[in-house]
């Protein structure tokens, strides 16, 4: 296996040679730098002349259709999905709100929604609304005392409750748990329930196949897989995604029009609204075709600089991490015992070292492992080991000054 190179991975990002506020970057959960081949694309978008896409037939809407097009089906062989199942969002968070409104009237009252105690808000409150408003429970996976999906739990939930969808993070955004979620999938479906899968944390890092996890939607975010923020996807399975009734309206999605009725489009098209944007998925796609050029050895990379930043803060006495899963991937939490987590960020704010603090959007998971919230580091592959020395040198600088 060729070995990968990080200075020449960094070497792509112009950020860190020309920012003087940048510093050592360690909120890569939050959001991925963007590297100049996506930059390029961006630029040539607006420097080569724009124009709209499907909706006319010069020279130029013609080119930038076919490249918006095959930008859907980069998206689908990055994830070993179906390019008619990918639907342009803004995010993780508008695919999640609209898959929870697309489904409304769906399912039979009192039926039952599980989601996984490691939600970000955005696979948490979506949720929460349809079932008030279509008279349905929510009911919680729970977590063993490592942090992991306590699985005979949530096998118990299947089997006591009519059960209509099972949502769960691939990756943890505040703890850094990496689940089974081919295993939650298939437990799901063994029940009839559909599977969504918030894939937000782990497109960056681990290598998705959906034929092998088979849920029914797996979405992601581009701002955190180096792409520029405001553009995701879901990427569903056709059959399921055929089901969800249009909940936002406009050109393009429609067939035909009366002032008295519409009927929709075939997908993705129905599920699409409006003006796209455009840049965004010329840059998600430029971000995909980077990201693959430079996938090989970059997982075991990634998992040797974790390790090897966990094995560090362990050795700081006054530290305490947050949950030791089975599988971590790309973040870990801790508090410093007596501190509040603000102090210790502040201290390194002032030592240019961006970290995480606070509940991370997951408030009620973060809050059961850390009441005042928690630090959070997340790294990508870009950074290095002598960061990791760095951070962890000024940490326990914060930490004496503040003990």
């Amino acid at each position: 296996m060729k070995s990968f190179n990080p200075d020449e991975f960094r070497n792509h990002f112009r950020c860190f040679s020309t920012s003087e506020t940048l510093g050592i970057y360690l909120d890569n959960a939050a959001t991925t730098q963007i590297p100049d081949e996506v930059l390029q694309a961006l630029a040539s978008y607006y420097s080569s002349g724009r124009s709209n896409v499907h909706r006319s037939s010069y020279p130029l809407a013609n080119k930038l259709t076919q490249q918006f097009e095959q930008a859907r089906t980069i998206v689908a062989q990055w994830l070993n999905g179906s390019a008619r199942g990918v639907i342009w969002t803004s995010g993780t968070t508008d695919g999640l709100n609209r898959l929870a409104d697309g489904l409304r009237g769906h399912f039979k009252s009192e039926q039952t929604i599980l989601v996984s105690a490691l939600e970000h808000h955005a696979n948490l409150v979506p949720w929460q609304q349809l079932c008030v408003k279509d008279n349905l429970t929510l009911r919680i996976i729970p977590t063993t005392e490592t942090g992991d999906i306590d699985y005979a739990a949530y096998q118990q939930l299947l089997q006591i409750h009519n059960v209509a969808v099972v949502c769960c993070c691939h990756v943890s955004n505040s703890l850094g748990v990496c689940n089974d979620v081919q295993e939650i999938t298939r437990l799901a479906h063994q029940h009839g329930a559909l599977a969504i899968i918030d894939g937000a944390q782990a497109v960056a890092h681990l290598d998705i196949d959906l034929q092998l996890i088979d849920c029914d939607a797996y979405l992601f975010s581009g701002h955190k897989v180096y792409a520029p923020t405001g553009i995701g996807a879901i990427v569903g399975q056709t059959h399921f995604l055929e089901q969800l009734q249009p909940c936002r309206f406009g050109g393009e999605m429609v067939k035909k029009v009366t002032y008295q009725d519409a009927t929709f489009r075939e997908l993705p098209y129905r599920l699409e609204p409006g003006t796209p944007n455009i840049d965004g998925v010329l840059a998600l796609s430029a971000a995909i075709r980077f990201l693959s050029a430079h996938q090989e050895g970059k997982q075991a990379y990634e998992q040797q600089l974790l390790a090897y930043c966990e094995s560090q803060l362990h050795q700081i006495k006054e530290l305490t991490i947050l949950a030791h899963p089975k599988h971590r991937c790309g973040v870990i939490s801790f508090v410093v015992n007596h501190v509040h987590p603000f102090d210790i960020a502040d201290w390194l704010n002032n030592q240019q070292i961006s970290v995480r603090c606070g509940f991370h959007c997951a408030m009620p998971i973060t809050e059961q492992w850390a009441h005042q919230g928690s630090l959070r580091i997340s790294l990508a592959a870009y950074n290095t080991f002598y960061e990791i020395d760095q951070f962890i040198e000024s940490l326990k600088q914060a930490i004496d000054i503040n003990l």
